[in-house]
């Protein structure tokens, strides 16, 4: 049975500052925290908010990617996902306007699955028009390189 969505829904998380480094978020009653490496004060116990932003837009293509194989008929068996994010600080520390602080992000997506290269493109193309994080990254300026590979 096919879930429905609302047009439209609140996604509500809040926050506190457990120290200038760590923070911890609840989302749903789910915890999530934040923290640094200890280079910058943290203690290193959990991902940074860059790398949990990156992380979020692989679940993303993992949900919407699924979501678009299932509409085009397309059986992936499995997806493994690789992203890395080319972070421009001079932003962050003032030393020069910049359009995003991450000009470039790099995303490889290995599909296990037979379906054709040209079904392996639409499934690209259709999941980074539809995924709310692909969508948000895009618009903020990032040029998102991917790749989308048979396994």
């Amino acid at each position: 049975m096919a879930h429905v969505m609302p047009d439209l829904f609140k996604i509500d998380v809040k926050g506190r500052a457990l120290s200038h480094a760590r923070t911890e978020m609840v989302a749903r009653g789910k915890v999530v925290t934040t923290d640094e490496p200890p280079e910058r004060g943290g203690t290193d116990l959990f991902a940074t908010p860059l790398e949990t932003m990156l992380s979020s837009f692989l679940g993303c293509t993992n949900v919407i990617g699924n979501y678009v194989a299932g509409l085009l008929k397309m059986d992936v068996r499995s997806m493994d996902f690789e992203v890395c994010g080319h972070f421009d600080t001079r932003g962050v520390f003032g030393k020069a306007e910049i359009e995003s602080p991450f000009p470039v992000i790099e995303l490889k997506v290995i599909l296990d699955t037979d379906a054709s290269d040209e079904d392996i493109a639409k499934l690209q193309r259709i999941t980074g028009e539809k995924c709310p994080v692909s969508i948000l990254l895009r618009r903020a300026g990032c040029e998102i390189q991917e790749s989308w590979v048979r396994k």
